[in-house]
C-alpha cells in the first residue's frame, strides 16, 4: 500500500489554465480520506505553494509541501523541517557568468521576488504564476545579502541550454544546475532536488520511498520520479521524464492524476 503521494504543481496537479480539476482533487481528497500523506512539490518559493496545499487541505490531513525544488520543506503546521542554501561563497563568481549573458537573472527573500533589469519575453513568467511582483535591481551579486535558496535564470530556451552548459562547465561538480522548464534554469545547492525532499518527508513519516507514488511533468522532476516507489510522467511530461518513469498517464487537461490513481489504488 502507498503511504504518500508526491505531486508537482505546474503542468501536473494544475492544467494549463493553472487549476486543478474536480476530478484531480476529489482523487487526492479521496486518497487523504483513505490514509494516504500528500506532499505538494515544486521549485516555486513556499508562497506560490502554499495556496495549492491549502486547496487540498494537506494540513488538516498531516501532509507536506515543499518549495525550491526540496531546499525548503514544510510540514502539516506549516514548520520547516528542512531547509538548505547555497554556501554564500557562490554568489558572485555564479552571477559573474550570467552577467554579460542574455538572460535574466532572479532570486527570492521571503515572499519577495527580485530579478536584474536585464528583462527579456521571460522575465515576468515566475511573477505572474505565484502572483507576486518583480523588484528590479542593478546587480544581483551586489545586492544579495541574505541566505540564497537558489538561481532561477529566465530566458529563450536555446540560450538556456548554453547557459546551462557554460555554468555546468563551471560548477558543475560544485553545484546542482538544470532546467525545470524550457524557459527556466535553477542553480541550486549540491544534493538538493525533489529526490531528496521526497526523501527526507519519508524520514519524517518513517517510511521507505517504496511507498511513495510521485506524478511529474518536468526536467527537475525527474529525481523525484526515479526516487519513489512509482513514478507517475504525466501524458505532457519531458521525453526525458517519461523515459525514467514506471508509468506514463493522461496529461494534465485530461485527469492525468486522477486516471492514475484509480488503476494504482483502486
Amino acid at each position: 500500500m502507498y503511504k504518500l503521494i508526491a505531486v508537482d504543481i505546474d503542468d501536473t496537479l494544475l492544467n494549463t489554465k493553472k487549476q486543478i480539476t474536480p476530478k484531480t482533487k476529489a482523487a487526492l481528497m479521496n486518497a487523504q480520506q483513505n490514509g494516504v500523506k500528500l506532499a505538494v512539490c515544486s521549485g516555486r518559493l513556499p508562497y506560490g505553494v502554499r495556496p495549492y496545499a491549502e486547496e487540498l487541505e494537506v494540513f488538516r490531513y498531516g501532509g507536506y509541501y515543499f518549495g525550491f525544488n526540496g531546499g525548503a520543506i514544510l510540514n502539516s503546521k506549516g514548520e520547516r523541517i528542512s531547509s538548505t542554501y547555497l554556501d554564500s561563497k557562490y554568489i558572485a563568481p555564479v552571477y559573474d557568468l550570467l552577467r554579460p549573458l542574455d538572460v535574466t537573472t532572479m532570486v527570492h527573500k521571503g515572499d519577495v521576488i527580485y530579478a536584474d533589469k536585464k528583462v527579456n519575453a521571460y522575465t515576468d513568467v515566475e511573477s505572474k504564476v505565484i502572483g507576486l511582483p518583480l523588484n528590479l535591481v542593478d546587480d544581483i551579486a551586489d545586492f544579495v545579502d541574505w541566505d540564497l535558496h537558489k538561481f532561477l535564470i529566465a530566458g529563450d530556451p536555446e540560450v538556456l541550454r548554453q547557459t546551462e552548459k557554460t555554468l555546468l562547465d563551471a560548477f558543475g561538480s560544485e553545484l546542482d544546475i538544470y532546467l525545470s522548464a524550457p524557459w527556466f534554469l535553477e542553480v541550486m545547492p549540491k544534493g538538493i532536488s525533489k529526490g531528496i525532499g521526497v526523501e527526507k518527508i519519508c524520514d519524517d513519516m518513517g517510511i521507505s520511498p517504496s511507498e511513495v507514488i510521485a506524478f511529474g511533468d518536468s526536467f527537475n522532476d525527474i529525481p523525484m520520479i526515479k526516487t519513489v516507489g512509482m513514478g507517475v510522467a504525466m501524458g505532457n511530461a519531458e521525453e526525458a521524464l517519461k523515459a525514467e518513469a514506471d508509468m506514463i498517464t493522461d496529461d494534465c487537461d485530461h485527469d492525468g492524476i486522477a486516471k492514475a490513481l484509480i488503476k494504482l489504488t483502486g
